[in-house]
């Protein structure tokens, strides 16, 4: 009997830790890293939000491209070279170069813009969006803003695999 009893006892002990680190590991992984692979396809953006700005904090434009609410209903193609296109609904079409960062915090999703005829090696300027959720449907890019209080508020883009 004694020993029917350690068994049992050692396989709940061995079971509750296996459970215990495989939900940690899923956890970590969902919070702090992403794939290539995951952001590779095409997007839509079906919603631009403002987080923490002051109600008359101004925007001109998002990007060098257009005003941040002129993104709803854009088209992001991220192609597994780290090409891409970034379609505003008005026709213009911006060639980007992106990239992923995985670190101890959220993910980052980086890109640049790549005008016509130049290398992306030799553009300087580019943008940083911290990637807060992403499932094989949906991804959420915030957009971080200096603001004069020295806060930090966001754009926040929400964007739909399309299929």
């Amino acid at each position: 009997m004694k020993k029917i009893s350690f068994a049992l006892l050692a396989f709940a002990l061995i079971a509750t830790a296996i459970s215990g680190c495989a939900s940690h590991k899923n956890n970590s992984t969902a919070m702090n890293s992403t794939s290539k692979g995951n952001l590779t396809g095409t997007w839509v953006v079906s919603d631009v939000k403002r987080e923490g700005f002051p109600n008359d904090y101004q925007i001109k434009n998002a990007f060098n491209m257009a005003p941040y609410e002129s993104f709803v209903g854009s088209i992001w193609r991220l192609y597994g070279s780290y090409k891409g296109q970034i379609s505003l609904t008005n026709g213009n079409t911006e060639s980007i170069y992106w990239d992923l960062l995985n670190g101890d915090t959220a993910p980052v999703f980086q890109f640049k813009r790549v005008p016509e005829g130049v290398k992306a090696r030799d553009v300087r300027e580019g943008y940083r969006l911290d990637i807060s959720w992403i499932d094989s449907n949906h991804l959420s890019l915030r957009s971080p803003f200096s603001i004069e209080n020295g806060t930090t508020a966001y754009i926040v883009y929400n964007l739909e695999r399309q299929k």
